[in-house]
């Protein structure tokens, strides 16, 4: 029977905690690139609100899990905007994302908080290649209505040129009324 010193063994084990660190490394590496091969993209949200109620929304995937991102919009006559969000893996173009949202009746019903969830497809364009700054635009319009679409812009014309034509007016403080599809 062979003896093994405390010296040596605790080099072995030493060994084995680095072995199952990079194994767990490679597991969080592989899992990433996983949930980008399923046409998941990293993205920061803004919305636009073409409704006459509070929103204030989450996005989910098509199984019921959290997807960590969502935003909030005052009314169309209120500037219909919210602040801007960042940043979360969300589906990508062609993929489905369930949205859960609240809305409010500004001035009607104070309290009276209406509660709605829908699956929604992502439209838009994949993602530019390189360095790229990606957004998902949440529109809410009347009757329940809900548009979500990926914007992606290079990131070195970030502030140094004209905007994407896609980004809705109101995000200017110009009260443009956008449809569906638009």
């Amino acid at each position: 029977m062979k003896r093994v010193s405390r010296e040596t063994e605790g080099k072995g084990m030493e060994g084995l905690k680095k072995a199952a660190a990079v194994l767990a490394l490679v597991a969080v590496i592989t899992g990433c690139s996983a949930w980008g091969q399923r046409g998941y993209v990293d993205a920061s949200v803004r919305t636009a609100n073409y409704t006459e109620m509070y929103v204030d929304y989450r996005f989910y995937d098509t199984e019921g899990r959290n997807l960590g991102l969502g935003g909030s919009a005052n009314p169309f006559s209120k500037g219909g905007t919210g602040g801007s969000s960042c940043c979360a893996m969300l589906p990508g173009p062609g993929r489905t994302v369930r949205v859960v949202w609240d809305e409010e009746t500004p001035g009607h019903n104070e309290g009276k908080t209406y509660h709605y969830s829908r699956d929604v497809v992502v439209i838009g364009s994949q993602p530019l290649a390189g360095s790229s700054y990606n957004y998902v635009i949440t529109r809410f319009f009347p009757g329940q209505q809900i548009e979500v679409e990926l914007v992606s812009v290079p990131v070195e014309s970030l502030g140094h040129g004209s905007a994407s034509p896609r980004l809705d007016q109101l995000f200017y403080g110009r009260s443009v009324m956008r449809r569906l599809g638009e």
